[in-house]
């Protein structure tokens, strides 16, 4: 039987960074009162890192969207939530193996314990996916030191989405990813995964990005200035499953540019919605996990496989120079404890030096040891992995074939009748075989 089901989809990082970001408390009574408006039927936040701002939302939301879910991880939680009007069915979170550095605190994306998170829902006889995420941050443009991670966070996500989508009508990936399109990340995830992006099929907004724009209070006038239109790196991704046809039926940015009766904005970034119609039908179809053009794909995974070979040449002389380092700390001691005599007055600034090269001793050793070898594991993990989806496209028919078809009841009876006659003839021909034989 044929169902039709609406569904509507925001997507917004709320820039919830206690003592850090600006007017938090009343944004986020803001956005919790935008929300509870009811408009949209499943929502995904970023960086609510305080639970009790999740709670505040959640309180308010209560009534228009009775289900959610905090993600909590790492150190401050990942700061991932889903609001949704429907129960969920399952909800599971894939932490990634690379996400930054323990001692890039102003950072902060390694205490976060970072991943992507799933709640399936059922709504009406339809089955969603609805997964939410947020890359790793690109502080330099110009040296971008942790491409290679979020290179691996990108393509583990993909591979998430694409092992996990099979049961479901639709799955909407949305979140911050932190790449705009056609680079390396924005084309893993989407070419990687098989998804469609939600702002090529709809694109009213088309020369507004999600962060740095014009239209918010928050973006440095020096990025407004160079590019007045700043930066879409908040996306919402989607793709059909078996037995389903998608409509994308809007795509729109439903925040106004300031808060009611206040001089800024909801955040540091726009939000983005997508209303989608999902069509089920009684008939099997192919299904949409076949691989759609062959060469963006390759092209795609051989830049992936490039940067991280580039990462893994960087660690091994990273490893040089931590060990090197230590080596001139640890001689340096010794000198200084061997063939220097200080005066009584020096003492304690030799026991500060002492306990100073000590840590760093310890830091550089770890660094060295422990950590190069967590962020080669991880790099060679995604590699791998890459190399095989890689090589397995490089074989594969641009077409699909009857291998992916779900074929009835009716059909599978023939195939076993067809079977059965072709081991019929098959066992007489062997028969007629023998007989040759033992005339010979």
């Amino acid at each position: 039987m044929n169902g039709e089901l609406y569904i509507s989809v925001l997507t917004l990082n709320c820039w919830g960074i206690l003592s850090v970001s600006k007017d938090r408390y009343d944004r986020i009574q803001a956005i919790a009162k935008f929300l509870k408006t009811g408009r949209f039927d499943i929502i995904c936040l970023q960086e609510l890192w305080l639970e009790n701002d999740f709670n505040v939302i959640k309180e308010e939301v209560s009534k228009v969207l009775p289900h959610s879910h905090y993600f909590h991880s790492g150190v401050l939680g990942s700061g991932l939530c889903i609001f949704s009007r429907w129960p969920f069915e399952a909800i599971i979170f894939h932490q990634w193996s690379l996400n930054g550095y323990i001692h890039k605190i102003f950072h902060g994306d390694w205490f976060g314990g970072k991943g992507v998170g799933l709640c399936r829902i059922k709504a009406q006889g339809v089955h969603v996916n609805i997964y939410t995420t947020h890359l790793h941050a690109q502080y330099n443009i110009d040296d971008d030191e942790y491409l290679a991670h979020r290179a691996v966070q990108a393509f583990d996500t993909a591979q998430f989405v694409r092992l996990t989508s099979d049961a479901a009508h639709i799955s909407i990936l949305a979140g911050d990813l932190n790449t705009q399109p056609e680079e390396l990340c924005h084309q893993l995830i989407l070419h990687t995964a098989q998804l469609f992006d939600a702002y090529d099929a709809h694109t009213d907004d088309s020369e507004i990005g999600t962060y740095a724009c014009s239209r918010n209070s928050y973006a440095d006038t020096k990025a407004v200035a160079n590019n007045p239109f700043g930066e879409r790196i908040d996306h919402i991704f989607y793709r059909a499953g078996l037995g389903a046809e998608v409509k994308l039926e809007a795509y729109l940015m439903p925040l106004e540019e300031r808060v009611p009766d206040c001089n800024f904005s909801y955040s540091d970034h726009e939000a983005i919605s997508a209303k989608f119609k999902v069509i089920t039908t009684s008939n099997h179809a192919v299904p949409d996990c076949f691989i759609k053009n062959k060469e963006e794909l390759q092209s795609t995974l051989d830049r992936g496989l490039n940067v991280l070979s580039e990462a893994q040449q960087r660690l091994y002389w990273d490893k040089i120079c931590y060990w090197s380092v230590t080596t001139a700390l640890i001689l340096g001691i010794i000198t200084i404890s061997i063939f220097s005599d200080f005066p009584q007055n020096y003492a304690c600034f030799y026991q500060i030096m002492l306990v100073i090269f000590t840590c760093l001793i310890i830091f550089c050793s770890f660094m060295a040891t422990v950590w190069n070898q967590i962020e080669l594991n991880g790099l060679l993990s995604t590699h791998k992995t890459m190399q095989a989806l890689l090589n397995h496209v490089i074989t594969y028919q641009s077409e699909p074939t009857n291998d992916y078809i779900i074929k009835s009841d009716d059909t599978f009876q023939n195939e076993e009748e067809n079977q059965v006659h072709k081991r019929s003839k098959y066992t007489q021909g062997q028969e007629h075989v023998k007989m040759m034989l033992q005339e010979i």
